[in-house]
Protein backbone atom coordinates (compact mmCIF):
# COMPACT_ATOMS: atom_id res chain seq x y z
CA UNK A 1 0.00 0.00 0.00
CA UNK A 2 1.64 3.52 -0.77
CA UNK A 3 0.55 6.98 1.08
CA UNK A 4 0.38 9.50 -1.47
CA UNK A 5 1.46 13.23 0.06
CA UNK A 6 -1.79 16.06 -0.78
CA UNK A 7 -0.13 18.59 -2.95
CA UNK A 8 -1.08 21.50 0.01
CA UNK A 9 1.57 19.26 2.40
CA UNK A 10 4.15 18.85 -0.06
CA UNK A 11 4.20 22.76 -0.40
CA UNK A 12 4.36 23.19 3.03
CA UNK A 13 7.22 21.07 3.21
CA UNK A 14 9.01 23.07 0.50
CA UNK A 15 8.24 26.49 1.43
CA UNK A 16 9.98 24.67 5.49
CA UNK A 17 12.56 23.69 3.57
CA UNK A 18 13.39 26.28 1.88
CA UNK A 19 14.15 28.53 4.93
CA UNK A 20 15.81 25.38 6.60
CA UNK A 21 17.83 25.46 3.93
CA UNK A 22 18.62 28.68 4.12
CA UNK A 23 19.69 28.62 7.76
CA UNK A 24 17.04 30.69 8.86
CA UNK A 25 16.19 29.02 12.49
CA UNK A 26 16.38 31.98 14.95
CA UNK A 27 15.26 35.56 14.62
CA UNK A 28 18.56 36.15 14.29
CA UNK A 29 19.29 34.19 11.21
CA UNK A 30 15.64 34.84 9.69
CA UNK A 31 15.35 35.49 6.09
CA UNK A 32 12.68 37.25 3.69
CA UNK A 33 11.21 34.72 1.20
CA UNK A 34 13.10 35.80 -1.53
CA UNK A 35 16.41 34.79 0.75
CA UNK A 36 14.76 31.72 1.34
CA UNK A 37 14.33 31.02 -2.70
CA UNK A 38 10.05 30.92 -1.66
CA UNK A 39 8.69 33.32 -4.99
CA UNK A 40 6.21 31.41 -5.95
CA UNK A 41 2.47 30.22 -4.73
CA UNK A 42 3.17 31.44 -1.15
CA UNK A 43 -0.55 32.20 -0.84
CA UNK A 44 -2.85 30.17 1.62
CA UNK A 45 0.02 27.35 2.50
CA UNK A 46 2.63 30.21 3.55
CA UNK A 47 -0.26 31.86 5.89
CA UNK A 48 -1.36 28.60 7.49
CA UNK A 49 2.48 28.18 8.38
CA UNK A 50 2.64 31.17 9.86
CA UNK A 51 -0.67 31.10 11.32
CA UNK A 52 0.65 27.51 13.23
CA UNK A 53 3.75 29.38 14.32
CA UNK A 54 5.68 26.81 12.44
CA UNK A 55 7.24 30.13 10.25
CA UNK A 56 7.84 33.27 13.21
CA UNK A 57 7.28 37.13 11.39
CA UNK A 58 9.99 39.49 12.40
CA UNK A 59 10.94 42.49 11.20
CA UNK A 60 11.66 43.65 7.34
CA UNK A 61 9.29 40.85 6.67
CA UNK A 62 11.50 38.23 7.34
CA UNK A 63 11.07 34.51 8.70
CA UNK A 64 12.28 31.66 10.97
CA UNK A 65 10.88 28.53 10.88
CA UNK A 66 10.30 27.28 14.70
CA UNK A 67 11.98 23.57 15.08
CA UNK A 68 10.09 23.09 18.11
CA UNK A 69 6.51 23.21 15.67
CA UNK A 70 8.15 20.97 13.33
Amino acid sequence: MSFIMPAGAIRKQQIVHAFLDAGAVSPDTAKTTKEAGVFEGLGVKFAQLVDRGVLVSCENEKYYVDESKL
